[in-house]
């Protein structure tokens, strides 16, 4: 089975030892999405719904560079790190599938991600066509 390890353009650079993205023929794990443009600036602090739509934003580069888009998401993980955000990253998740089919989820509430100005990070098991 064909593999590639990738951070394609279109999403900030990591700063530690990963890859956005690993592909397993056509079966791609990316890597939780942080509130971060192309540049590495921080988008949305304060704001659960911008950092999720900019996750979701980030998500769709990295899908768009293989050809596809969010249609092909299978399954996305959410991380929040209050449960008030809870409805803040609905209304995103609501922007980005108005209507069915949509990705199978999870929501997590955890203390913490990367850095305190993060409230959200999403990853995602995308499959193409």
């Amino acid at each position: 089975m064909d593999r590639e390890f990738l951070n394609p353009s279109g999403v900030h650079t990591p700063q530690a030892h990963y890859s956005h993205v690993g592909r397993a023929g056509k079966t791609l794990y990316i890597s939780g999405q942080l509130a971060m443009d192309p540049s590495g600036a921080v988008v949305g602090v304060g704001d659960a719904r911008a950092q999720a739509r900019r996750c979701y934003d980030n998500l769709a580069a990295i899908l768009a560079h293989y050809g596809g888009g969010l249609r092909h998401l299978v399954k996305t993980t959410t991380y929040i790190t209050h449960w008030a955000y809870r409805p803040l990253v609905a209304a995103a998740r609501d922007e980005i599938f108005p209507a069915p089919p949509y990705p199978a989820n999870t929501l997590v509430v955890v203390q913490g991600l990367a850095e305190p100005h993060f409230l959200v990070e999403i990853e995602a098991v995308a499959v193409l066509d």
